[in-house]
């Protein structure tokens, strides 16, 4: 019997079958995309703000140079409902950049007293604006700015600080000029630490930070100025925006030696007006007193004292010093910068009265005189005046004394007050009444010489009424030319009234006489040829 044995074939099985190389081939595929969208993702921010102004997932962006950075992903509230959180996409270009003093704010139209800006949103949307800052700490929570900066972070400039008393009409925005040419702009302000004054921050774009030394003076051109003094009205002003919305001009003051570029953050004074810059050049004030009479009616604190033409001080106070009437019961106290007097010298107080006293000897006395018809306005003028009355210098702790005169405008109208006064006493209607009784007098006799037909026998009458007219006409050129002269008739005992009385008198007389000789050649014509007979 034949034995038959059963061998089991062995054949090796691959360990991967084909079946699995697409899945394994589809997960490296999808690793490495996943991979690959894990490096072209983002830096995912989240930015708080107080409201999401047209705000819109997916749609809104987020620009840096107008050009697209990033993206809103997603817009939600705040725990505690006050604010709004921002989820935002930055595209990992920018992702190196972003750090602690990264900025953002929302762009929205705005219109202003300096034009209208960012009209384009109302057609593409609301935008979100991304300033990356300085570098620092990297940073993915931020806060958003309320309103967009002035300037931003990379724009060339230096920042400065206005310290001014008060901060009148600038506002953030408000222009800075060099020369009416605008610089800069006002970037915020805020109160001291001791409430005593503002603070206002500037940026001074460059190359005109340049400008800025620490010799500049900085005043405010907010609004339109306008002043009326000696010299006219004069009015100024920067700018239409500057008139709306405020704005501060600065320029390098004369007379220093040393000039030095402003660091950032120096402190400048803010002046109210240009012409307060001129003044701030002065330091050194010693006060005065001066005595008037009358009135200082149009003096009024802040006017100038002036010697020679040249402003060497000002009013800073007037008071009554007593209600009687009784002389030099004003007082007029005044401020005075010897720095004027004596350019380039700081003179102690002692010094400038010890040449107040050598001028006051020499003639030196204050006036108040009027500076202008129209408004009425008056300062106190310093000068020297002939064959003055020699008086003392007052010395004295806190103010020195100073001799005053009366101003001679004034005393040109007491003058012309006491001539009116006297010619108001002149009877001119007595006088006037007598001279018409007399000239009726003497109309009525040549009515009644007419009436009777005597004129022809009135041959040497004629002569003599003539000579009459020709005394009353006389008369009347002396009336005249009295009239013509009242207002040089300021004597008591002037002989203009004298005058006229006795020529109306000598009127009257002569018109008596020739009526006695008309009654007489009534009664007896034939007078006028043989003569009158004499009376026994």
């Amino acid at each position: 019997m034949k034995r038959i044995l059963n061998r089991a074939s062995v054949q090796r099985v691959a360990a991967v079958s084909p079946v699995w190389i697409v899945p394994a081939v589809a997960l490296i595929i999808a690793l490495w995309l996943a991979v690959q969208a894990r490096m072209e993702r983002g830096t995912i921010v989240e930015i708080t703000f107080d409201t999401a102004t047209d705000l819109i997932a997916g749609q809104t962006l987020i620009k840096l140079n107008e050009v697209q950075v990033g993206t809103v992903q997603k817009v939600r509230l705040s725990s505690d409902l006050k604010h709004v959180l921002v989820t935002a996409e930055l595209d990992r270009e920018v992702a190196p950049h972003i750090s602690e003093n990264t900025r953002f704010w929302i762009v929205t139209p705005k219109i202003s007293a300096t034009g209208v800006s960012n009209l384009g949103t109302l057609i593409s949307g609301v935008y979100i604006v991304m300033d990356p800052g300085a570098p620092g700490k990297f940073e993915t929570s931020f806060t958003a700015l309320k309103e967009p900066p002035v300037f931003e972070s990379d724009e060339p400039g230096t920042q400065y600080v206005l310290q001014a008393e008060e901060l009148g009409s600038l506002d953030v925005g408000s222009p800075i000029y060099f020369r009416q040419i605008r610089v800069g702009e006002v970037t915020g302000y805020k109160l001291s630490g001791s409430m005593d004054h503002v603070d206002v921050n500037i940026f001074v774009r460059s190359p005109y930070n340049e400008l800025v030394q620490t010799r500049s003076r900085f005043w405010n051109v907010s609004g339109f100025g306008v002043s009326i003094n000696a010299d006219g009205m004069k009015a100024r002003m920067e700018s239409l925006a500057s008139l709306i919305g405020g704005g501060v001009a600065f320029d390098n003051a004369a007379g220093f030696e040393n000039v030095e570029v402003a660091d950032k953050g120096h402190r400048f004074y803010l002046y109210s007006d240009r012409e307060s810059v001129l003044e701030g050049r002065f330091n050194i004030k010693y006060y005065y007193r001066l005595k008037f009479s009358g009135t200082v009616r149009g003096l009024t604190v802040g006017a100038p004292v002036e010697f020679r033409g040249i402003k060497v001080g000002e009013v800073v106070d007037v008071e009554l010093d007593s209600a009687e009437n009784v002389n030099d019961s004003l007082h007029v106290f005044i401020a005075m910068e010897p720095e004027r007097l004596q350019p380039g010298e700081s003179p102690s107080r002692e010094e400038v009265d010890n040449r107040m006293e050598n001028m006051v000897q020499q003639g030196l006395r204050a006036q108040m005189k009027t500076a202008s018809l129209i408004t009425g306005s008056k300062f106190i003028d310093l000068s020297f005046v002939e064959d003055a009355v020699p008086v003392a210098f007052v010395r004295a702790e806190n103010y020195s004394e100073l001799p005053t005169v009366a101003d001679t405008f004034d005393q040109l109208g007491q003058q012309a007050s006491e001539v009116l006064n006297k010619i108001s006493k002149i009877p001119f209607d007595k006088i006037g009444n007598e001279l018409a009784g007399s000239l009726e007098s003497l109309n009525a006799l040549l009515s009644t010489l007419e009436e009777r037909g005597t004129a022809a026998k009135l041959d040497g009458t004629v002569a003599n009424l003539e000579e009459t007219l020709n005394t009353a006409n006389d008369a009347l050129g002396q009336m005249t030319a009295a009239m013509t002269s009242l207002d040089h008739a300021i004597a008591p005992d002037s002989e203009m009234r004298y005058e006229l009385t006795e020529m109306a008198k000598s009127l009257s007389d002569a018109a008596r006489s020739l009526e006695l000789f008309l009654n007489e050649l009534n009664r007896h014509p034939n007078s006028l040829i043989s003569g009158s007979k004499k009376d026994d």
